[in-house]
């Protein structure tokens, strides 16, 4: 009868296979370990993150600020035009002769007169600075404009003498002025960001043209003239005040009202012939230069 028997590599074989299994069996017990605690703590991490929002306060939304323009200054350099009106402040022209003093009151042909103020348009151009301090506005600011403004005294008369014949009177006396500047000083107030409310004065200069024609014509064909012109600039003040609104950040609109006193102007007429006794006669006329201009005024604020 046959026996079975182990040989010893097959019984060492054996306790490594039994070895073996048991190793496997416990690296599969701490795999599914590690399995379940890592589960544990993904579910533990999720329910307190998940809770922690939970706590969160609602996220607000809010809107970006509105973009602000930056507040206008009135500082700085400017340059514009000006167009307006201007206007004789009374004073109408005078006149004066020494004729009674050489030919008698006797011998004098009183000629009836009208005086006559005309206004005409004014256009210019100017160049200033200002400087804003808070709400209050220093500056200066010279402009140099056309102006069309006359004054005139005239007359004339047809006088018939005893022996039938007739003599014609004229005369007219004008004052002019052309053109005229000012250089001034300019303090406002700023009640609005944009509305400058200002007050203005100083130098004021000016063309002042002054003519005188006296003439006599007789029926007889004798004829007397006496002529007398004077151009000259004169200088005075002026003063006033106006609005100003800046309706861009560079552009600006103005009215304004300007007195002008340019001073006393005249000339004398002299006679245009050799009589000797009518060369001794003058004719004198002069006015006080005081006018107003109102105007609107663009400007560019560099």
């Amino acid at each position: 009868m046959l026996s079975h028997s182990f040989l010893p590599w097959q019984r060492f074989g054996r306790s490594l296979f039994g070895v073996t299994c048991l190793w496997q069996g416990q690296r599969g017990m701490e795999v599914r370990r590690f399995a379940i605690v890592g589960a544990s703590l993904l579910f533990i991490t999720g329910f307190a993150s998940a809770a922690s929002a939970a706590d969160l306060p609602e996220r607000s939304w809010t809107k970006a600020p509105p973009l602000v323009a930056p507040a206008f200054n009135w500082s700085g350099f400017y340059a514009g035009v000006n167009l307006g009106g201007g206007w004789y402040d009374g004073g109408n022209i005078t006149t004066s002769s020494n004729v009674v003093s050489i030919v008698g009151p006797n011998n004098i042909v009183r000629v009836p007169v009208s005086d006559r103020s005309q206004a005409g348009i004014t256009a210019g151009g100017l160049l200033g600075y200002n400087y804003q301090i808070d709400r209050v506005v220093l500056g200066v600011e010279a402009d140099f404009n056309y102006v069309d403004l006359n004054s005139s005294r005239s007359g004339s008369t047809t006088v018939t003498f005893i022996d039938g014949s007739t003599g014609s009177y004229n005369f007219q006396n004008t004052s002019k002025i052309d053109w005229f500047g000012t250089v001034r000083g300019r303090i406002g107030f700023v009640p609005t960001e944009r509305l400058l409310i200002y007050a203005t004065g100083g130098l004021a200069y000016g063309e002042v043209k002054t003519n005188i024609v006296n003439s006599e014509a007789f029926s007889t064909g004798l004829s007397r003239l006496w002529l007398g012109s004077n151009s000259d600039v004169r200088v005075g003040w002026t003063a006033g005040a106006g609005l100003e609104y800046a309706f861009t950040g560079n552009w600006t609109l103005r009215g304004e009202y300007l007195y002008v006193d340019l001073g006393g102007s005249g000339t004398t007429a002299t006679f245009q012939g050799t009589d000797p006794v009518e060369s001794q006669i003058r004719y004198n006329a002069s006015r006080e230069n005081r006018f107003s201009i109102a105007r609107a005024a663009l400007s560019y604020k560099f």
